[in-house]
Parts: structure tokens; sequence; C-alpha cells
């Protein structure tokens, strides 16, 4: 039967904060898998960049789709800043409705219009829970005084 000893169980080699690794993995550093695939694609780039390029002067919708994605990247979000009005009114509802409006009016892009209302979303989920929590504090004294 084994002994259970400190010196002969491994346990935790490293200390709290420390890898086996301190340097790690470098910069930049690529996977074999990714220097395997590199090293097929060398020297076909060329070759394999035409011929998508001639099955989509075909018609081939594939190749196009890949031709195109190339040439116009996605469309990002719209990164400047947005000045929108919100109402001085106490419902939630009446944010939500002023962001929605603002995009219906061409005011606020309707990306920015739905960050928004997702916002006010939690906020009302939030006013709810203090709204709950209050009411249970009330109870909770209400019962207690009996």
């Amino acid at each position: 039967m084994a002994e259970n000893t400190g010196e002969k169980q491994r346990g935790k080699p490293f200390k709290p904060g420390q890898s086996g690794n301190p340097a790690g993995k470098p910069p930049g550093a690529k996977n074999k898998a990714t220097i395997m695939a590199q090293a097929l694609f060398d020297g076909e780039a060329e070759i394999l960049t035409r011929t998508i390029i001639e099955f989509a002067k075909k018609g081939d919708m594939q190749a196009l789709k890949i031709c195109i994605d190339r040439l116009c990247p996605p469309m990002k979000a719209q990164a400047a800043p947005v000045q929108v009005e919100i109402p001085e009114s106490d419902k939630i509802s009446d944010m939500a409705n002023a962001f929605i409006r603002a995009a219906a009016e061409g005011k606020l892009p309707p990306d920015v219009a739905a960050q928004l209302v997702s916002a006010v979303g939690t906020l009302a989920r939030v006013v709810e829970i203090d709204e709950l929590k209050e009411r249970l504090t009330a109870l909770e004294t209400a019962v207690g005084r009996n």
C-alpha cells in the first residue's frame, strides 16, 4: 500500500499566479496547422485568386461572394456621437418611445436606437427589482410589528 506523504505526491507544483512556462507563447507565434496551411498555399495564392475571379465572372455565386466580401468589407456601426432628446417624464416607456421615434424620423441610427431601447429595458428591470425590494421590506416590517 502506497504511503500518502507530501513528498511523494505532486499536488500543486506552482505557486498561485505562476505558470509552468512564465515566458509563455511568444507574440506572433503560429501553431503547426497554420504553418502547414501557409506552406500549402505558398506560391499558389495568385493562381487561386485568379481562378476564383474567373469562376465569379462565369456566374459562380460562391466565387462572386468571396470576391465581393474581399472587395467590400461589411459596414460597421457609426462611431460618431449622436444627440437625442430624452423626455423629462418619469415613465420608462416614454424614454423607449423617444428612441424609437428618433430612429423612425432618421435622427438616430437604428442600431443605436436598439441599443438604447435595450438599455431602457435593463433600467426597467432594475427599477422593478428596487420596487419589489421596498415592498418586501415593508411587508417584513408590518409582519414584525404584529
